[in-house]
């Protein structure tokens, strides 16, 4: 696999599609619809012939709906035609089979399930304070980080998942490209992450995708004269998707465990402390500047 420094700029006529964010949207819509009739999940399931359980399932977009089943549930919603040919788009979008169920056996279902919600956001706010993003990394920085940040990997995994961090940059590209606005500690610009060669190279991928893709990518740096901040403590990530129906989302991921949290008023918690950290954070050219100057510390 080429690294990513040297890639080049994809192109994909395809429209932006994530069966994790087709399957929330379906859910989403057929429980405002159910809510709508006045209907509880037991009385839907009554009226439909599908068990409460399963409703639930499909309204939290964790399980697949088979075209009989959604027809019931139309009915049972007294559903206009034009309503319910767009859920049956939905539903066999949501039915595809994406590309990182391949490493089901390599990553927890939470894991899986962000990279499907990564996979159909239109961007993604983050800040990080040890580690650069990982739609940001090269791949020998990425390999450098998942061969000593974790002490569980095996070896024969490591390719893997190396691949699938590469993988997640595809939707850097292309007709709908992900937008990236990250606030990056000072202190994740100057740990030598796979040595200083590695992480020359790193800050120069920073370089070239702040210069060539300024209206995609945002990049302010946290110094370390900032002191204190709303954000200080650890990383984490707010997603927002295309649709109006569906609310921002936030992943974060520590040491021993990770989290997807969708609660409004956690949520917008986040929201304003990223807001508050990207307003302390040095502007977009400032940031440059500094990361050329660490560039070059690290020749």
């Amino acid at each position: 696999m080429t690294p990513n420094t040297s890639r080049t700029r994809r192109k994909s006529t395809a429209p932006l599609v994530s069966p994790t964010v087709q399957a929330w949207e379906l859910g989403l819509r057929l429980r405002e619809r159910r809510e709508e009739v006045g209907m509880t999940a037991v009385a839907a399931g009554r009226a439909s012939g599908i068990t409460q359980a399963y409703i639930s399932g499909v309204e939290a977009g964790r399980v697949k709906l088979p075209g009989e089943r959604l027809a019931q549930l139309v009915a049972a919603y007294e559903i206009d035609p034009a309503d319910a040919a767009e859920l049956e788009g939905l539903r066999v979008a949501a039915m595809q089979r994406a590309w990182w169920h391949q490493y089901s056996q390599l990553f927890p279902a939470d894991f899986l399930r962000f990279l499907g919600y990564e996979a159909g956001a239109e961007h993604v706010r983050s800040y990080h304070n040890e580690l650069l993003h990982g739609l940001l990394q090269t791949e020998e920085y990425a390999r450098a980080v998942i061969r000593g940040g974790n002490t569980y990997v095996r070896l024969t995994e490591m390719d893997r998942r190396v691949a699938v961090r590469m993988a997640r940059q595809r939707r850097l590209d292309g007709d709908h490209p992900l937008r990236l606005t990250s606030v990056i500690a000072e202190g994740a610009l100057r740990q030598q992450v796979g040595g200083r060669e590695v992480m020359r190279a790193q800050l120069d991928h920073l370089d070239r995708l702040l210069t060539e893709r300024p209206e995609q990518f945002e990049i302010r740096v946290m110094p370390f004269t900032a002191g204190a901040h709303p954000a200080l403590g650890g990383p984490f990530q707010i997603l927002s998707f295309p649709s109006p129906r569906l609310a921002d989302l936030v992943w974060q991921e520590v040491l021993t465990s990770s989290d997807i949290i969708d609660q409004s008023s956690r949520v917008a918690d986040y929201v304003v402390t990223f807001a508050e950290a990207r307003e302390r954070a040095l502007s977009s050219a400032e940031s440059l500047v500094l990361i050329r100057r660490i560039a070059k510390e690290m020749t």
